[in-house]
């Protein structure tokens, strides 16, 4: 393959990249942000139903 038709194809395979400035350890940390926040919110549901049902937890 000649060397222009391969900086051809790589100029033509990076228009099709996604352009994301969000690193992975970024997106790490968003996932477990989110983990974290859903098993607060559901602890605090589960709480709550049961000091509404009388229950004395703490």
């Amino acid at each position: 393959m000649s060397e222009s038709r391969r900086n051809r194809r790589k100029i033509q395979n990076e228009k099709y990249k996604p352009k994301s400035d969000i690193s992975n350890k970024d997106k790490v940390i968003a996932l477990i942000a989110m983990i974290l926040i859903f098993a607060v919110a559901a602890i605090a549901a589960v709480y709550y139903s049961l000091s509404k049902a009388g229950w004395t937890l703490f």
